[in-house]
């Protein structure tokens, strides 16, 4: 499941660049899409804004097990934990039940774009934020953030390097930009 520090970050992205790279290797994999526009791309998925919140957790749970066998499934987030207006969340972390995570972030922004005064927390302590609640603190097993996705698009592509440095150093992650 890809995850975010902030709405519009590069989680559809991510995910896609991920199967599309899981492919070329020879791996079996497929995307959930879970955005309008990430089911647009694809061609399929859960638009899981669009879906009652008593039945966003087994839509998403339908569109996992509709694609599970034996391959890797990347699942589109949607939202973040730390945003006020995102409802998906919660429903897609119950709903698709990930093993992991990628963390994806917007560097060179340290506040919520359109909440200034929510400040974005370090990236390794919103990774744990997700594995708690994907795990329900303790009463399920928990996902393990496993990777970094950086959009780098607001700086220089040296500015970028030294984010994705930054970060891996932070979190002990690896990061790229995948674009």
């Amino acid at each position: 499941l890809t995850v975010g520090s902030d709405m519009a970050c590069g989680k559809m992205t991510a995910g896609i660049l991920m199967v599309h790279e899981a492919r070329r290797r020879g791996i079996r994999a497929d995307f959930v899409a879970t955005g309008q526009v990430g089911i647009t791309i694809w061609g399929s998925g859960v638009p899981v804004d669009a879906v009652k919140i008593d039945y966003a957790c087994g839509a998403v749970e339908a569109a996992v097990m509709a694609v599970h066998e034996n391959r890797l499934i990347v699942i589109e987030g949607q939202g973040s934990i730390i945003h006020p207006g995102s409802s998906a969340t919660l429903p897609l972390i119950r709903g698709s039940c990930p093993t992991h995570l990628v963390l994806c972030h917007r560097s060179g922004v340290e506040r919520l774009p359109q909440h200034e005064w929510i400040s974005i927390p370090p990236l390794r302590d919103i990774g744990r934020l997700y594995e708690h609640i994907s795990g329900a603190c303790g009463a399920l097993p928990s996902a393990r953030t496993v990777a970094l996705s950086l959009n780098t698009e607001l700086l220089t592509e040296d500015e970028a390097l030294q984010a994705i440095t930054q970060a891996e150093r932070d979190t002990g992650l690896p990061a790229t930009d995948p674009v």
